[in-house]
């Protein structure tokens, strides 16, 4: 026997092998395809008003123990998706629109897709923001004492909600319970501010329901005051009741305030509320009338002959004063 034979049979052997091989004679073991991952989802929320917001949640995921799962698409019905990678559990969405929603869940699987299962409701409500709510003017007024308040009737609240948040759009905000019926609020700037409602539940804020526009005037303009001469001036009678007129060009007047005082020959006297004494008449109390559509009265004890002398000013909504004028008249009847 020669001594290359040995190496000449090696050479045929390998030839052999080689062979078998690309015959697929000899193969590799293959990896068999596995069943592909099943996903059980829940909502914490299946209604809800426009502007809150829903999770779903996975709460179980079997074979995928050759993590062959690549990621989760979630659809939210209205036409918009949220991507998550194998190992997310939860994704969220806000609904804008009104509407009835079907949510679903689609697993990407090298071993096959899948659409996952939902522990209860899949479906989503969402309702528009409701109930009735009215302001109460359109314009107010701000001046050196603050500015007037702005109330907003509540009504028909939904009963799905717990609270009602009212925006008064100067930084500043009123929640109050469902079945409030009014909230005032004094706004902290002049300017247009754009009033809204929210309401509230266990799934947060809805979206703003727009309820109208308050436009916030300044006014810095004093009110005017007169005293109104009765026919028969001169008569003591007359004057038992002190009347007159106010104006404001802005906020409106709201208030006068008088003191009367008499001088009966060379002697003073002042008037204490409720009668003549005799003294000077820088001690005369000060009375108030309220402003009437323009008109304002003030009852006193009949004086006696004489001068009387009336002091008066007023005051309008917001703050602004007049200033202080007197009137004398001879009493003689």
């Amino acid at each position: 026997m020669r001594l290359t034979q040995p190496r000449r049979l090696s050479t045929v052997l390998a030839a052999g092998l080689g062979a078998a091989l690309s015959a697929g004679l000899i193969a590799q073991p293959a990896n068999a395809a596995g069943a592909p991952a099943q996903g059980s989802y829940r909502l914490n929320f299946t209604s809800v008003y426009t502007g809150q917001s829903v999770t779903v949640t996975q709460t179980s995921l079997t074979d995928n123990e050759d993590d062959r799962l690549l990621s989760k698409i979630v659809s939210w019905g209205d036409g918009t998706t949220s991507y998550l990678s194998a190992n997310e559990l939860t994704a969220g969405h806000n609904y804008r629109s009104a509407g009835a929603y079907q949510v679903s869940v689609a697993l990407n699987d090298l071993d096959g897709d899948t659409v996952g299962t939902f522990a209860g409701v899949s479906k989503v409500s969402v309702a528009k923001v409701t109930g009735t709510y009215k302001l109460s003017t359109r314009t107010t007024w701000s001046g050196p004492s603050g500015t007037l308040p702005v109330s907003v009737s509540l009504a028909g609240v939904p009963a799905g909600a717990t609270k009602v948040r009212i925006g008064w759009d100067d930084g500043k905000y009123s929640v109050v319970a469902r079945g409030t019926k009014s909230v005032s609020h004094r706004f902290a700037y002049s300017g247009t501010h754009q009033v809204t409602a929210e309401l509230f539940n266990s799934a947060g804020y809805s979206s703003p329901l727009a309820l109208g526009s308050v436009n916030v005037k300044l006014d810095y303009t004093n009110p005017t005051v007169k005293v109104t001469t009765p026919a028969k001036a001169n008569r003591v009678a007359s004057w038992k009741t002190v009347r007159g007129t106010a104006a404001d060009k802005g906020a409106g007047a709201y208030r006068v305030a008088i003191v009367v005082g008499q001088v009966r020959g060379t002697t003073q006297y002042y008037f204490n509320g409720k009668k003549w004494v005799k003294g000077s008449v820088n001690k005369s109390k000060l009375l108030y009338a309220t402003v009437k559509a323009g008109k304002w009265s003030v009852k006193i004890a009949t004086p006696k002959k004489g001068y009387l002398i009336i002091g008066y000013a007023a005051v309008d909504k917001v703050g602004n004063a007049s200033y202080g004028k007197s009137k004398q008249v001879k009493l003689t009847r």
